[in-house]
């Protein structure tokens, strides 16, 4: 459930980024088709970045020299129930709250799509200017998908054709689509209010352009406008109102905005990897609820073989990278998650840590785990900087990580890189070199 929360943060810092954007280049935008596309990619980007592998985002991570950084594998242990005193501790209740709201907006979304659909059925239909209209007073002045409702007094007045032509402008694009994703996004993150601010710029963009549709056609704008104020407000829904924000309508189609060039959509590429870098590098400091630098020697467990590395050169990025079974580095960690053991005296005091291991893949194929100071020395780094664990008790009165436990996830992963049979080495230039790899193993309590 971390890989949840973690999900959703960088989602939300994406989504942060973005909105922004908008309400700086496209709020006084008249170019409401850019504005829609702009706005679905504030959906859809958000949802992907955070998706991206470890291995993408190390150059955004760390600073020269970079080594080549295996993606994270994550080692599960069943957690006590109860801490040293017997006290039971909930440590799902947010995960609880989050997915119980979630369900509890899904179920809304559903009963909502529910309703619509036995209207669909139930609903007289009327033929008007060759267009099927279902007659239903709940759902008056409104579309969803193919169908478009009004109420059957509507259909007497004059304002008739600028409703239904409005209508036929949300059912030909297909605005219904943007319904439903912006409403299952808002339910994702229910939690953040730009989720929400996000979904109603969504809601109100689509007005706009439907308007500006119809005023296109050769409406009178005068009576267009008159036509929107003589509509029934009533609540909101899934499908598209033609009667929410009349006010914010009727200021668009008053205010002299420019129209906007396309151009602006260009705006997503330096906005995607600002909004890259942004969750790349909050990564570092997710972490848990303890965060906790490490700095103790590492043991080489490869001296017994005569293995030294005072003197080599170290390579970071190499024409022929190192191969594990004669596959790519992910056969690695596919050994790893065959022999890791998460220890047992760690997992039944309740910790959970995240620790980076970086190794050397000899010119011979051979695994070293070098030294700290060795590594901080060669990569001009501070030496806390070298190995970072991360460490959150179950019990949470625990403000100090005991460093018994530490260690014991610790040697694990030595254990098993220490262990693992030799690689076929990278070359440079046609010769064989040593190569470091940052492996980062995450230990967490189910």
């Amino acid at each position: 459930m971390d890989n949840l929360f973690k999900y959703l943060i960088e989602l939300n810092i994406a989504l942060l980024i973005l909105f922004a954007a908008y309400k700086l280049f496209f709020e006084k935008d008249k170019n409401f088709v850019v504005r829609r596309i702009f706005l679905l990619g504030i959906l859809i980007i958000p949802m992907i970045l955070p998706l991206i592998p470890a291995t993408v985002r190390l150059a955004i991570n760390k600073f020269a020299p970079v080594s080549f950084n295996l993606e994270e594998i994550t080692i599960y242990a069943f957690a006590p129930e109860t801490t040293s005193s017997g006290a039971f501790i909930p440590v799902n209740l947010p995960v609880t709250i989050y997915l119980a709201i979630l369900g509890l907006g899904l179920a809304r979304l559903s009963l909502q799509i529910w309703d619509i659909c036995r209207a669909i059925r139930k609903s007289e239909r009327v033929e008007v200017d060759g267009t099927t209209i279902l007659t239903s007073s709940p759902y008056n002045a409104s579309s969803f998908f193919g169908y478009i409702f009004m109420d059957a007094a509507t259909l007497q007045e004059n304002t008739c054709t600028h409703i239904l032509n409005h209508e036929q402008i949300h059912r030909k694009e297909w605005h219904s689509v943007d319904r439903i994703l912006i409403e299952l996004f808002v339910m994702i993150n229910w939690f953040n209010p730009v989720a929400w601010m996000y979904r109603k710029a969504v809601i109100e963009n689509l007005e706009y352009l439907a308007d500006s549709a119809v005023i296109s056609q050769g409406t009178n704008p005068a009576k267009y406008q008159l036509s929107i104020l003589n509509q029934y407000i009533g609540s909101a829904s899934i499908q598209n109102q033609f009667n929410s924000q009349i006010k914010n309508r009727i200021n668009m189609l008053n205010k002299d905005y420019k129209l906007g060039s396309s151009w602006k959509l260009a705006l997503i590429l330096p906005l995607v990897a600002i909004a890259f870098i942004a969750i790349s590098c909050s990564e570092k400091n997710s972490e848990g609820d303890a965060v906790y630098k490490v700095i103790e020697e590492m043991p080489q467990p490869n001296d017994a073989l005569g293995l030294t590395l005072a003197d080599e050169e170290l390579f970071y990025v190499v024409e022929e990278m190192p191969s594990f079974n004669g596959g790519e580095p992910i056969e690695f960690r596919k050994y790893i998650a065959e022999n890791i053991r998460y220890p047992e005296e760690a997992a039944q005091n309740g910790v959970t840590g995240r620790i980076l291991i970086k190794f050397v893949v000899t010119k011979t194929g051979k695994i070293v785990v070098p030294q700290e100071q060795y590594l901080a020395k060669k990569e001009g780094k501070s030496l806390d900087e070298v190995v970072v664990v991360a460490y959150r008790p179950l019990n949470k009165e625990d403000v100090v990580p005991n460093e018994k436990y530490i260690q014991l996830l610790k040697d694990e992963v030595i254990r098993v890189v220490g262990e693992a049979p030799d690689w076929k080495p990278g070359k440079q230039r046609g010769e064989a070199v040593n190569v470091v790899f940052t492996f980062p193993v995450n230990f967490a309590l189910q």
